[in-house]
């Protein structure tokens, strides 16, 4: 299998997903998406955890590479800012991946994730160190801090919100999260 009958296993999954969630994806309906033999799912992935926890990681790394343009906006407000609109974006323009990593956060690799998130959890640290942020724990970041983000692109999914209407307000939410308090 190479990277296009890989790349194929990987599409069909996401499609699959976005069709009947986590429990449409089966060896037999990817193959049947894909075109690709059973053997060479299990030999490339291993299982189907295998392709969820691949699968996850990339839509991941997706994710953050979107992201990490927004941190050079300009100050930490505006770049949070930026942050909270950019991540709405990839949202909208990836909702096959943003379902997946929102369906399957078993399959993630926390080390995966960690070493994907490693130049966002930096800027923050740094900017945190400086003064320039509050001081919450870098594990907060996701949860806690973009958890406004996380709500509204949950309910875009499940039923069109408009997150274009929300971002201002979202990121207003985020920045009061991580504004320096003083």
């Amino acid at each position: 299998m190479g990277p296009t009958s890989r790349q194929a296993v990987l599409d069909a999954a996401l499609e699959l997903v976005a069709e009947g969630g986590l429990g449409a994806v089966t060896i037999s309906a990817l193959t049947a998406r894909s075109g690709v033999s059973n053997g060479s799912v299990y030999h490339h992935f291993g299982s189907r955890a295998g392709l969820f926890a691949v699968l996850y990681g990339e839509s991941f790394a997706h994710c953050v590479d979107a992201l990490t343009p927004a941190l050079g906006a300009g100050d930490a407000e505006q770049a949070v800012r930026a942050v909270v609109a950019r991540y709405l974006g990839w949202v909208v323009g990836n909702p096959g991946r943003a379902r997946f990593l929102y369906a399957a956060p078993r399959s993630a690799d926390p080390a995966v994730k960690l070493a994907a998130f490693e130049p966002v959890a930096r800027w923050f640290a740094d900017r945190m160190a400086a003064g320039e942020l509050r001081a919450v724990p870098l594990w907060a970041l996701d949860p806690v801090v973009m958890g406004p983000a996380h709500e509204c692109a949950r309910r875009y999914l499940l039923h069109g919100f408009d997150l274009g209407a929300a971002v201002r307000l979202v990121a207003d939410a985020v920045w009061g999260a991580v504004a320096p308090v003083g």
